[in-house]
């Protein structure tokens, strides 16, 4: 599988995407799970974290920036949102740009992201500054998303040159139980495919390492996909959260 998410930002020899407009398509959805995030000098606090990846096809404003890096392959950029639709949340502010339309009451009561895989979006790309994020320094000037806004013409669903895939934790965590399925095993096989940035971060998670805690070893994985049981979001039980990007 080609990826075009790197874990080594901020070395200045890999091209990157300018600051500017551009059209993509949601092209990965992975839930990397609830940890406690600490933000500058705040107290910590647990968050469920989710994040989409977005390959870039075309360049809006300025209309020659590049798409593509230096091996022919479209630059991809992902942000990391807290699992919450509370009305002050990123990820239902982005979502709702995005469609160009507010949520339904009926969404809100459950909103499942895998609707989303595939759509065309325009992103607005601006540059990071520098932060700390648990005791961890990074350096400014890397591509981040600063908006998701609905594209010319609405929302339209293509294909990605990225397979389109989906990391469904709960069900991930379930072979780690003794739980095993094909449905598992297939999962398993997504995970082996996911950046290294992520899978750490979901085995830093609350919900791998109580699913760890089980004396069942995972067995090996098939080469099955198996994306239709990401967990639904929802605004009950969200209030409070504040949503923080982490600039990976």
């Amino acid at each position: 599988m080609s990826l075009t998410i790197t874990d080594k930002g901020g070395n200045e020899d890999f091209s990157k995407l300018e600051k500017g407009m551009y059209e993509g398509a949601l092209y990965s959805i992975v839930d990397i799970g609830s940890k406690d995030y600490q933000f500058g000098n705040e107290d910590p606090k647990k968050q469920h974290k989710v994040v989409l990846s977005f390959e870039v096809t075309k360049a809006i404003d300025p209309e020659d920036n590049k798409v593509t890096m230096e091996d022919g392959r479209p630059f991809g950029i992902s942000k990391v949102y807290t699992m919450s639709l509370h009305e002050k949340a990123a990820l239902r502010l982005d979502i709702e740009s995005w469609r160009g339309k507010s949520l339904s009451d009926e969404e809100l009561a459950g909103f499942d992201l895998l609707g989303l895989l595939g759509h065309t979006v325009k992103i607005e790309i601006d540059l990071t500054q520098k932060t700390t994020i648990n005791g961890k320094a990074y350096d400014g000037g890397n591509p981040k998303i600063a908006a998701l806004r609905e594209p010319a013409g609405g929302t339209q669903k293509i294909a990605t040159k990225n397979e389109q895939r989906a990391f469904d934790l709960e069900l991930y965590c379930e072979e780690y139980k003794g739980n095993s399925s094909p449905e598992t095993k297939a999962m398993c096989d997504v995970h082996d495919e996911l950046p290294q940035w992520q899978q750490d971060e979901i085995a830093e998670s609350y919900e791998f390492k109580a699913a760890n805690e089980s004396e069942s070893e995972p067995k090996q994985a098939s080469t099955t996909a198996a994306t239709d049981n990401l967990e639904t979001i929802s605004e009950e039980g969200s209030k409070g959260l504040k949503d923080e990007e982490i600039p990976f």
